[in-house]
């Protein structure tokens, strides 16, 4: 459940119980004050009530000193009303009693000999007939038990009213501060959870993961940070994977460097020494000196080009060209090493035009690459190689393909990795690679817009697509 749908639903909680406690303790509220206002009238009633009824059996009304029965009922809280007939002799009635006497008091059949008592919402009457005279005598509104004051039913309704309010709101911060707490408890959990997984990052521990079983925005956030972490711990295992790469390369490089350093050395203080004392024996020195010097510069060239690609500054000038004509080029210089060491190099251009955008130089270096690799590792005799060009959609695509044992399914996907050699299942026959020449390749051939990708079939293929340059299609 999400945290918005929590909140209303905790908040909708806490505003109906509080209404519904609003309702409970207004209801009884109003019903405990009606009964202590009733209790209190009653009580009040019934004891000046009976000092009322004792004025009124009097002998003293025999005298008829109505002024002077007024003043004493008006110490009970009463006034007097007395009328002979339908004419009335005497009143100290307010106007609400005068009203209250027309609507009630003028139709009762009042006690001839006893008073009569009757209770009624405005006051309390107590009446009796003497001497043909009416008498009757009301009291002031009840006193309520609040400070003392008189209070009307209405203001016993405001008063419950308040008494509910004031209950209501009681109720609302009690149960707000209980959600509230709840809450926040369930907000702490994902947040000290992620809070305790950055602290295992910053020291390095990448192996837990924030275990957050809920469901709500949260999730998605402790899902992401996961996300984050299985990414920072294959980052910094690709970042060692690369270090210790590296130290295998400047190790190799070191190593493929000292040998045919030695043979130079060698070579030429051969020379200086005298050991080669005909001009053929010279000759045969310097070239074998010469050759080894081409050795270590391809090494050298090789660990140059991959500093290029690492810092992103390897130069391309892209021009146009065709295609067909630049692998026509390629196949007539690289046939001459090919013949060398008994191997051969075959194109196959499809008979129109394939126009590309290329750097001549660093795709020459791409099919070169392919070359050597095929020389190195193939391990055929004789050594064949193909080169076919041809249009697909929009794309120029050329297959380079020897006729050597190919590399394992498991060493597919590696080939273009850097650093990387298949030392155990492919032998070299002119000693280890760096690693280099294929991730150079797929490098060079992204930096065109192209794409490469390599398979067995009877041999190893490879098979690069450039984009075709549509100005100049046909």
């Amino acid at each position: 459940m999400g945290i918005k749908r929590h909140l209303f639903i905790y908040n909708t909680i806490s505003v109906l119980v509080a209404l519904v406690a609003m309702l409970v303790v207004s209801s009884v509220a109003t019903h405990f004050i009606a009964d202590n206002y009733q209790h209190q009238s009653l009580s009040s009633v019934s004891k000046e009530a009976s000092q009322v009824q004792q004025l009124l059996q009097g002998d003293s009304l025999a005298l008829h000193d109505w002024p002077q029965l007024n003043r004493q009922l008006q110490q009970l809280g009463f006034s007097l009303q007395v009328s002979k007939g339908d004419r009335p002799i005497f009143s100290s009635l307010d106007p609400a009693q005068s009203r209250l006497y027309r609507e009630v008091g003028a139709h009762t059949q009042w006690g001839q000999s006893t008073p009569l008592i009757i209770q009624n919402p405005g006051g309390t009457m107590v009446g009796v007939v003497r001497d043909g005279y009416t008498i009757v005598s009301f009291s002031l509104p009840p006193t309520s038990f609040f400070l003392g004051s008189r209070r009307q039913p209405g203001e016993i309704a405001v008063l419950s009213m308040l008494i509910s309010g004031a209950v209501a709101i009681v109720i609302i911060v009690l149960f707000s501060l209980l959600f509230t707490s709840r809450q926040v408890k369930k907000l702490l959990e994902p947040v000290n959870a992620l809070a305790q997984a950055a602290r295992r990052v910053e020291e390095g521990d990448f192996s837990q993961t924030v275990d957050y079983g809920g469901r709500n925005e949260f999730s998605a956030v402790c899902a992401a940070f996961n996300h984050m972490q299985e990414h920072l711990l294959a980052e910094r295992e690709k970042t060692a994977a690369y270090e210790r790469a590296r130290t295998d390369l400047v190790a190799g490089i070191s190593h493929d460097l000292r040998t045919p350093l030695t043979s130079v050395k060698g070579y030429i203080k051969g020379l200086r020494d005298g050991v080669a004392q005909t001009p053929e024996k010279q000759a045969r020195y310097l070239d074998v000196a010469y050759q080894k010097a081409c050795e270590m510069d391809v090494l050298l060239q090789r660990l140059f080009y991959f500093s290029k690609l690492e810092t992103g500054n390897l130069p391309m000038f892209l021009q146009p060209c065709d295609l067909g004509d630049f692998v026509r080029r390629f196949a007539h210089e690289a046939a001459v090493e090919l013949e060398q060491v008994g191997g051969a190099l075959e194109p196959h251009i499809f008979p129109y035009p394939h126009p590309v955008q290329l750097d001549p130089e660093q795709f020459f270096r791409v099919l070169n690459n392919l070359k050597d690799n095929a020389l190195r590792y193939a391990q055929a005799q004789p050594l064949r190689l193909t080169i076919t060009v041809w249009r697909q959609g929009n794309m120029e695509c050329i297959r380079f393909a020897d006729n050597g044992q190919g590399v394992s399914q498991k060493s597919l996907p590696h080939l273009f990795e850097q650093f990387w050699r298949e030392d155990q299942a492919r032998s070299s026959k002119n000693g280890e690679g760096s690693g280099l020449g294929l991730y150079i390749v797929k490098c060079i051939v992204e930096a065109h817009g192209g794409t490469i990708r390599a398979y067995n079939d009877q041999g190893l293929v490879f098979d690069i697509a450039l984009p075709r340059q549509e100005s100049e299609s046909t």
